[in-house]
């Protein structure tokens, strides 16, 4: 039996193609407002916290979006670092070899998204 609480849930429906995001709140291990969001990506659903590692700004701080199609990759509006859809490590920027805080999606009968906590880390 699972009792581990979802920080989120999320209709897997509305991300329709590749590059798609939904952000979604919830609360950290100290009870804190946290936003985060999902990502699908080569027909596969990712979850990250939405902070860049280098500044701890919201990736999409000025607006304009998480997903650059151009460049495949997330992007931080702050000072354009790239990361990996499906590992979060940055590719391209000031924090290149960091990685975003990644969530666990599993997906339900029903299609809906179940995002928890990845696990411990001591990073």
């Amino acid at each position: 039996m699972n009792t581990t609480t979802p920080l989120a849930v999320i209709d897997g429906a509305q991300l329709r193609r590749d590059g798609d995001v939904i952000p979604f709140s919830y609360s950290d291990s100290f009870g804190r407002e946290q936003e985060g969001f999902v990502l699908r990506w080569q027909g596969e659903f990712f979850a990250y916290q939405n902070l860049c590692p280098h500044w701890s700004a919201p990736l999409d701080e000025y607006g304009d979006g998480l997903f650059s199609h151009g460049s495949n990759a997330l992007i931080c509006q702050t000072h354009g670092a790239l990361f990996e859809p499906h590992s979060g490590e940055c590719i391209s920027g000031p924090c290149v070899g960091d990685k975003l805080k990644k969530f666990r999606v599993q997906t339900d009968d029903d299609g809906q998204l179940i995002i928890t906590r990845a696990g411990l880390s001591l990073s």
